[in-house]
């Protein structure tokens, strides 16, 4: 039978259990992916590439595994050896990052101790574009740029891979826009009364 709680308008049920849910059982909801990324803001970012989120030791792992342990790679091989690790393709940016770091244009083979250099020198140049997303570290700078209508220091396209809202969609990418004039045509009677209303005439 349902009974009345010591709070007004409240009905507990004895047939409910109150439990408190595990952490382990709390962290696991956390990591549902389906309704997209906990910070859109954060996972949107440039410098949000996957080189991030895999230190050298693992990537090793991959290395070792496609090369039987020798300490060179196929420059042709790369994108499969980040493929491996990442467990995901790596995005064009971060590939064009390779291609112009390592020189990967070129045919050849390349070290580990050259694909080392290469992630750190990477993943320096992206702590670096990171910084971008935070244009100010006081409100009182924040407010007196507003006051006096400074534009931002970066823009959107520094700082994320996609728009993030719709009017930043518009001319995302710098398209070149058209703009179709339609010009106002008159037949020579009209233009003929136009000056006449001019002189203070009646055309009519």
């Amino acid at each position: 039978p349902l009974q009345r709680s010591r709070w007004p308008h409240e009905i507990v049920c004895p047939c409910l259990f109150v439990f408190e849910a595990p952490s382990s059982f709390l962290a696991a909801m956390q990591n549902i992916t389906a309704l997209g990324p906990k910070n859109p803001w954060t996972a949107n970012l440039l410098s949000a590439l996957g080189i991030m989120h895999f230190s050298n030791e693992e990537i090793k792992e991959t290395f070792n595994v496609l090369t039987d342990g020798a300490d060179s790679i196929d420059k042709a091989r790369v994108f499969e050896l980040l493929k491996t690790a990442f467990g995901f393709e790596p995005m064009p940016e971060e590939m064009g990052l390779f291609v112009s770091v390592l020189q990967l244009e070129e045919e050849g083979d390349v070290s580990w101790a050259e694909l080392e250099a290469a992630f750190d020198q990477i993943r320096e140049t992206l702590t670096g574009v990171s910084k971008n997303a935070s244009e100010y570290t006081s409100i009182q700078d924040m407010k007196d740029d507003l006051i006096k209508h400074r534009r931002l220091r970066k823009d959107p396209m520094d700082k994320f891979k996609a728009p993030m809202t719709e009017a930043q969609a518009i001319g995302w990418h710098e398209e070149e826009v058209f703009n179709e004039r339609f010009p106002k045509n008159s037949c020579p009677e009209t233009k003929y009364a136009d000056e006449m209303i001019k002189c203070r005439l009646e055309p009519f």
